[in-house]
C-alpha cells in the first residue's frame, strides 16, 4: 500500500498502529507491531529509526479513543462511571487530531531520513494463513473484539470478556496449535500485576504527602474557565506522568477529579487522559509501552539513548498534546 514511497510507509505505520492501539491497547502495538515494522524496514534496507519511533509514539498518542485502548482509560472510565459510547464519541476527534499531528510532525522531523523511493525486497518468509490454527484464532479473536464492544455499550465490565477471551485463545493455541502450556504462560505479562499494585501503593504515598490537595486547588481554581481548566489539567497530568509514570498519575488525577463539579467532570477527564496518554511519550520511563519498545530496539542492536529519544520527543509531544487539548477545548465550546 505504500507504493514504493518511504513517506507513505511512515504514514501507513501510523495508520496501522492507530488501529491496533485503539482495538487492542498501546502495549499490544509495541509488542506486536514493532517487530513486524522492524522486519519490514530491515528487509527494505532503509533507516529503521523513523519507523520504529512511529511504533512507540502512535501507541501513546493514539490510545485515547476506546476504554480498552489504554489502562489509564479503563481506570478513569470505570471509576467515574463514564458511558462507553459517550466516552468514545467524545474522544474520537481528539484521538484523530493526536495521530494526525504526530504523523505530520514526524514527516517533517525525519524528512532527510525517509527515502523517496523504497528499494524492492522480497519477503523472507511466507505466512500460512490457510491453516486451521490461524483461521480459528482469528475467528475467536474477532468474537472477543465484538464482545468487548457489546459489553462496553451495555455498560458491563470489560474484564470478564478479556479474561474469557484470553482463556479461549490459550485453549485454541494448546489444542489446535499444539503450543505447550509453558510457552503460552510465557507470553503473559505476569510482571504487570505486581507493577499495577505497586503503582497503587505509590499513589497512596503521594496522596498522604498532600500532593493531591495542591493539584486539586490548582485545577479547581480554573474549573470555571474552559481553556484554562483544560490546559492546566492536561499539563499537570502530563508532567506527573513523566515524574511518576502514567498509571499512578492517572490514579492521582482520579482523586482530584472526584472534587470537580459534575458539569465539568467529562471535560476535565478528557484533558486528564490526554495528559496521561500523550504526555508520557516525552521520556523513556513515562509509560510501560515506551519501556517495552526501548527494550525491544536494544535487543535488535538499535541503540537509542535517553538523550537521543528526548531530542525527538521534546519536539513532538508538546505540539501533539497542545493540538489534542485544543480539539478537546473546541469540542467543549461548541457544545
Amino acid at each position: 500500500m505504500s507504493g514504493g514511497s518511504g513517506r507513505r510507509l511512515l504514514v501507513n505505520v501510523f495508520a496501522l498502529g492507530a488501529i491496533v492501539t485503539a482495538l487492542l491497547s498501546l502495549d499490544v502495538t509495541v509488542i506486536v507491531l514493532t517487530p513486524i515494522v522492524y522486519a519490514t524496514v530491515v528487509a527494505l534496507r532503509v533507516d529503521p529509526l523513523p519507523y520504529l519511533y512511529a511504533c512507540t509514539f502512535v501507541a501513546n498518542t493514539g490510545s485515547l479513543v476506546f476504554p480498552m485502548s489504554n489502562l489509564t482509560n479503563l481506570l478513569v472510565v470505570d471509576r467515574l462511571g463514564l458511558p462507553f459510547w459517550r466516552y468514545s464519541l467524545t474522544m474520537a476527534i481528539p484521538n484523530l487530531v493526536a495521530v494526525a499531528a504526530n504523523t505530520g510532525i514526524f514527516l517533517w522531523l525525519f524528512r532527510d531520513r525517509l527515502p523517496r523511493r523504497l528499494p524492492g525486497a522480497k519477503p523472507a518468509v511466507s505466512i500460512a494463513t490457510s491453516g486451521p490454527f490461524f483461521r480459528i484464532s482469528v475467528a475467536v479473536f474477532l468474537v472477543v473484539l465484538a464482545c468487548l464492544f457489546l459489553a462496553g455499550l451495555a455498560e458491563r465490565p470489560l474484564w470478564p470478556v478479556a479474561l474469557i477471551g484470553g482463556a479461549a485463545l490459550a485453549y485454541v493455541a494448546r489444542t489446535v496449535g499444539g503450543k505447550h502450556p509453558r510457552m503460552i504462560a510465557a507470553g503473559v505479562s505476569w510482571s504487570l500485576f505486581p507493577f499495577v499494585v505497586g503503582m497503587a501503593a505509590v499513589v497512596r504515598g503521594i496522596e498522604h504527602a498532600g500532593l493531591t490537595e495542591g493539584l486539586g486547588r490548582l485545577i479547581l481554581g480554573h474549573a470555571g474557565q474552559t481553556v484554562g481548566a483544560v490546559v492546566t489539567t492536561g499539563a499537570m497530568a502530563a508532567l506527573g506522568a513523566n515524574l511518576f509514570n502514567n498509571i499512578p498519575m492517572a490514579l492521582v488525577m482520579l482523586v482530584v477529579l472526584g472534587r470537580v463539579p459534575p458539569a465539568r467532570l467529562e471535560l476535565l477527564a478528557a484533558a486528564t487522559l490526554a495528559g496521561v496518554n500523550i504526555g508520557p511519550a516525552l521520556t523513556t520511563v513515562g509509560s510501560l509501552a515506551t519501556m517495552l519498545w526501548l527494550s525491544f530496539t536494544r535487543r535488535q542492536g538499535v541503540e537509542v539513548s535517553a538523550l537521543e529519544y528526548l531530542r525527538t520527543s521534546v519536539l513532538t509531544v508538546p505540539l501533539v498534546l497542545a493540538a489534542t487539548l485544543a480539539a478537546i477545548t473546541l469540542e467543549a465550546l461548541r457544545r
